[in-house]
């Protein structure tokens, strides 16, 4: 089907074909035929790589045609980032009154209404942010002709799920309905989850580029397809190695999935060594180009990076959570341009930014699994989003997948099981239980009962919310009685715990059931906060108290396991900061959990370099920044609480602890440190040279700043200080 035939004005038509977009895959035409021009919702179940964001864009341009407003849901950050990429270039067209498109991103900052979004035309949001729009009760929602819902698989996920299920569950309900264009490449009962949405189906297997999958064992990979077997040199480095380092050979590119993050980076270090000779001196001299761009952008020297630039020179790298956001950004940029030639990755890869490669190896079909306490074997679905990084469209005719196998039968087992099986099912994740403190809770159904009592203005009645629960993918599945039960057990933790009140056979949120639910947080986490706060007595220093109610609360996440190793240095700490924590009911085992990240947290408002924080427990880069950006996070809505409930004495210890962790510095840099330009490491250096106050710099000359003895501390960036301070007003009479 070609790009001209479609119902779109010339504009969009030329436009799209100036993109170099002239005919549609057969994914794409068949989306076309199922009416997705004609205001049909579609869930699209097509592989990575057939085009689905060009249908996205299709549809948003008939829908900018018709003067609508569109959302695109992502559930990751990074994914939305790439989305509003390719999203922006829609701003070089105009709307049909004349003015130009305009495209918007937001992924965070939930505790705000967003009202500059109202303006744009294409919002690219993840689904937290736009479930924070719902409860804001934003009225330009109802403005949205399209909402676009990337990865809606993850309905099924543990953590993500129920989120994505209520907000879909709203719409089905609500007075306006917007068209749904649901993506994925992998949903097995598409059937089921169209009939819950009301959409049809557009199912294909079809991929530009082909896909072999095959098992490598006793030295060959053998393929489904029927292809040659290929044999598999042996290095004695490992077989995931082999088998990545042969498509070197070849000139493609790998991508190796790993097991845990260490094995990510012992794979790197090993690749390395054998690099060199596969590489032309052209290729090695932009590697050390792109090293030294490493190098130079990120500032913070740790051993991660040093590692990672080291890794780069010779055209391998590593790429997990814990990778900062410089180096994870060059890595990605340097293996989309072919510089990088293998990538060790964590899981996280799949599921997060396009970044294809010609082969794609797992290491161990194993996973840590925290629930179960061991390894075990990863989903069919887990292993089919592996699949989809397999191929590069302008590159490459096919794509390769390759597990590895240690003999004959579990060869035969990794066929019949991930390459020939069925992907799960999804299921709805809505009521699943977490025990804390010895006692189930119904976290994300709490979650979402307050949220939806606490966006009804004058108060919901049961029939009513049970008539929007009943609207979730929960209830197709399981029918009602048991959903009716469990929204019953909510209310009743809800009012006991006094989030909401009943009137008139209505319940209503009270002011501080509103306030947890407007600040993002969840009620569990609202408990532990109330309890410390009340709980707190004048006089007495919270610091770590406050950081470990947040780091143990609902909210926080990606926490660490305890280690033997952890076993001296926790008692150790216990014993240290007994005095500041608060008894909010947690028991030993859930504080053991929250250990390294505490531990990392009071080193890094201590000053230490995140090289030795990493050193002390093994915390990466990207962890600490992940810690520290959530802590801050809930750290405002700990502050936000406190006000709420006029704890007066604990409010500016809280707006201390909350400096304290953007700029990582110890009490005593809190004045000096809000001069721009200064940060903690030139902060120390002035304060340690006897500047302490801003009053002192004010007093001090130009030449007696920039005597101290750090390099970036000239007289260029004394006079910038001194600026700063002209209009500065002294406490003391003598000096004003």
């Amino acid at each position: 089907m070609n790009i001209s035939s479609l119902d779109l004005s010339e504009t969009s038509i030329q436009f799209l074909h100036n993109q170099g977009f002239k005919t549609l895959y057969p994914p794409q035409a068949d989306c076309i035929k199922t009416g997705l021009l004609e205001n049909n919702n579609l869930i699209v179940s097509t592989p990575t790589a057939s085009g689905k964001t060009l249908v996205a864009i299709i549809s948003a341009l008939q829908h900018i045609e018709n003067e609508g407003k569109i959302i695109y849901l992502s559930p990751l950050r990074a994914l939305a980032s790439e989305k509003y990429n390719d999203f922006k270039k829609l701003e070089s067209l105009s709307k049909p009154n004349g003015s130009s498109i305009k495209v918007s991103i937001s992924t965070g900052d939930f505790e705000s209404n967003s009202e500059y979004l109202k303006n744009s035309d294409i919002i690219i949001l993840t689904n937290e942010k736009f479930d924070s729009l719902q409860r804001h009760g934003i009225k330009w929602l109802s403005q949205v002709s399209l909402i676009v819902i990337d990865e809606i698989h993850l309905i099924g996920d543990s953590y993500r799920g129920p989120t994505l299920e209520m907000i879909i569950a709203k719409m089905l309900i609500s007075e306006h309905s917007p068209q749904i264009l649901g993506l994925s490449a992998t949903i097995n009962n598409v059937e089921e989850i169209s009939d819950w949405i009301g959409a049809k189906p557009v199912v294909s297997n079809w991929r530009p580029v082909a896909l072999s999958e095959g098992v490598f064992c006793f030295g060959q990979i053998d393929f489904k397809d029927g292809n040659p077997p290929i044999d598999i040199e042996n290095s004695g480095e490992g077989t995931a190695i082999d088998i990545a380092i042969d498509m070197v050979k070849q000139n493609g590119q790998s991508i190796i999935f790993t097991e845990t993050r260490k094995r990510a980076s012992s794979l790197a270090k090993k690749i390395e060594k054998m690099m060199p000779l596969l590489l032309t001196q052209e290729q090695l001299k932009e590697l050390s180009e792109l090293s030294q761009l490493l190098d130079k952008k990120d500032d913070k020297n740790t051993d991660m990076k040093k590692l990672l630039v080291e890794l780069i020179k010779h055209g391998v790298a590593f790429h997990h959570a814990g990778v900062g956001n410089v180096p994870r950004q060059i890595i990605e940029s340097g293996f989309r341009d072919r510089k990088i030639k293998i990538i060790c990755a964590t899981p996280t890869l799949a599921a997060g930014v396009n970044l294809p490669a010609r082969r794609v190896v797992l290491s161990s079909y194993l996973r840590y699994d925290m629930q179960y306490g061991g390894m075990s074997p990863i989903s069919v679905l887990d292993y089919k989003q592996m699949c989809g990084r397999a191929g590069r469209p302008q590159y490459d005719d096919k794509g390769e997948t390759i597990l590895i196998a240690n003999n004959e039968s579990e060869k035969d087992s990794l066929f019949d099981n991930y390459i020939n099986g069925d992907v799960e099912d999804i299921e709805s994740a809505l009521l699943i239980e977490k025990e804390i403190a010895g006692k189930k809770h119904l976290t994300h159904l709490y979650t979402h009962v307050l949220a939806t009592i606490s966006s009804s203005p004058f108060g919901i009645s049961k029939p009513d919310l049970l008539k929007l629960f009943n609207n979730t993918l929960y209830t197709l599945h399981n029918g009602n009685d048991d959903l009716e039960s469990k929204v019953e057990d909510s209310l009743e933790f809800l009012l006991d715990e006094n989030f909401i009140e009943k009137r008139n056979n209505k319940f209503l949120s009270t002011r501080f059931g509103k306030q947890t639910s407007l600040l993002y947080i969840h009620p569990l986490t609202a408990c532990d906060f109330r309890d410390a706060i009340m709980s707190s007595q004048k006089g007495t220093n919270y610091t770590m108290g406050i950081l470990q109610v947040i780091a143990s609360s609902t909210d926080f996440g990606r926490l660490f396991s305890f280690r033997k190793s952890d076993e001296s240095p926790y008692y150790s700490f216990i014993h240290k900061y007994q005095s500041q924590f608060f008894d909010i009911g947690h028991s030993d085992s859930e504080h053991r959990f929250t250990f390294r990240i505490l531990a990392a947290l009071n080193a890094w408002i201590n000053e230490k370099k995140e090289n030795d924080i990493l050193n002390l427990v093994d915390i990466d880069p990207g962890d600490l920044y992940f810690a520290t950006e959530n802590t801050k996070w809930l750290l405002n809505a700990f502050y936000k609480l406190t006000a709420l409930f006029q704890t007066r004495h604990l409010l500016d210890p809280i707006l201390l602890l909350q400096l304290r962790i953007e700029k990582g510095i110890k009490s005593e840099l809190k004045e000096i440190i809000s001069l721009d330009r200064v940060g903690r490491v030139l902060g120390r250096a002035l304060f340690d040279s006897g500047f302490k106050t801003r009053e002192s710099l004010y007093l001090s000359s130009i030449d007696d700043i920039s005597k101290t003895p750090h390099p970036l501390i000239t007289p260029s960036f004394a006079k910038k200080i001194k600026e700063q301070l002209k209009d500065f007003e002294s406490d003391d009479p003598n000096i004003r």
